[in-house]
């Protein structure tokens, strides 16, 4: 009977289950778009100054009322729930404040600088209560733009209605878990190049360039190998029918960067993009990254993307994830095995969704 047992044991080992020495050091990473706090549409789609600025002063006004240091402690329980050893963050929000000035958003050099809202500053405050602690590994700032804004939606106050200017400064982080079991060296990032970015052009005088990048870290988790870690955000408002399309621009250069790795690859991210996509388009940044070499060690079940919510509170249905821009892939899937994946952030907590987007985690066995 002993014999027979371990016999058995051996065979399902050989099919794909971690032995425990092994399972010790499995790598659990997740990535989060926690939503910057509004709808930034109104304000780009904006064909005049008066309709700018009463379109900045809606985005503040939807920042209250969608009040990210709620939001923020559904999101610390999903982390500390999941306890993942690296999360890749997008729309890490940096809102500041300051005086109206035009000439800001006019030769587009932002100056507003009292921190209005540090995004990445609540959370951790919000995560480091809890027994798990997290750090910043690494934060990269991308699209960074000061508007003059309606504040009290009075349009005979201040300067053409514009009662201060706030400034939003998009970042993407990476973060780890405290202690000496996780190692991280080799940090790096850039932008995707201007010429393949999103441009428009605000208020009829102003064009305005949406910049996004892409950020890694070389981690070693306990006994295991030394890999890379990498997180990014692929544009969201470019014109799908175009081919390829800006995103599917980006994923390419995304590839080109992930290409020098070397050693097992965990990239994570919100793609803005799956194969099927939600509407004929949407493909062309995943099957870019897939022809490239990209294997989806992510999941589909259930779907992680997106709940339609005005104020995080009375609207958005779960029924409303229904499909999936928030990936993880690897380039080296003989290096990196998929043990088991969740997906976290479909449900309100505190009153609130925690953001439009649930998260996704993963759990790998590295080579």
């Amino acid at each position: 009977m002993r014999t027979l047992l371990i016999a058995a044991t051996a065979t399902v080992v050989g099919v794909g289950l971690i032995a425990p020495a092994e399972a010790a050091d499995n790598v659990t990473v997740m990535t989060r778009n926690v939503f910057l706090g509004a709808d930034l549409g109104p304000a780009l789609r904006a064909t005049g100054t008066t309709e700018f600025i009463n379109a900045a002063g809606e985005i503040f006004q939807q920042l209250q009322t969608t009040n990210f240091p709620k939001r923020a402690k559904g999101l610390a329980d999903e982390i500390q729930a999941r306890k993942p050893d690296l999360i890749g963050l997008q729309e890490v929000a940096l809102w500041r404040e300051g005086p109206v000035n035009l000439n800001a958003v006019l030769d587009q050099k932002p100056t507003a600088s009292k921190v209005y809202q540090d995004f990445l500053k609540i959370l951790l405050k919000q995560v480091n209560k809890g027994p798990v602690k997290y750090e910043v590994v690494k934060v990269q700032n991308e699209f960074d733009f000061e508007a003059p804004t309606d504040i009290d939606a009075n349009p005979n106050t201040g300067l053409y209605g514009a009662d201060k200017d706030m400034r939003l400064t998009m970042r993407d982080a990476i973060l780890r878990k405290t202690g000496k079991r996780i190692k991280v060296k080799g940090l790096q990032g850039a932008q995707y190049t201007k010429k393949n970015s999103f441009s428009v052009t605000v208020a009829g005088r102003v064009k305005v360039t949406s910049l996004r990048g892409w950020l890694s870290t070389q981690a070693k988790v306990g006994k295991g190998p030394w890999f890379t870690f990498a997180n990014t955000h692929l544009e969201a408002f470019d014109d799908r029918t175009q081919v390829p399309s800006i995103r599917a621009k980006q994923a390419k250069e995304f590839a080109a960067a992930m290409d020098k790795v070397k050693g097992p690859l965990i990239a994570v991210g919100d793609f803005n993009s799956d194969s099927p996509g939600l509407v004929p388009g949407d493909e062309q940044a995943f099957e870019a990254l897939t022809k490239a070499g990209f294997k989806d060690i992510g999941t589909t079940t259930p779907m992680s993307c997106c709940v339609a919510s005005d104020d995080m509170q009375q609207q958005g249905d779960v029924s409303e994830f229904d499909h999936r821009v928030d990936q993880i892939f690897t380039t080296t899937p003989k290096k990196v095995k998929r043990v088991k994946t969740w997906v976290v952030g479909r449900e309100q907590s505190y009153g609130f969704w925690h953001s439009d987007h649930a998260g996704v985690v993963g759990k790998y066995a590295l080579k």
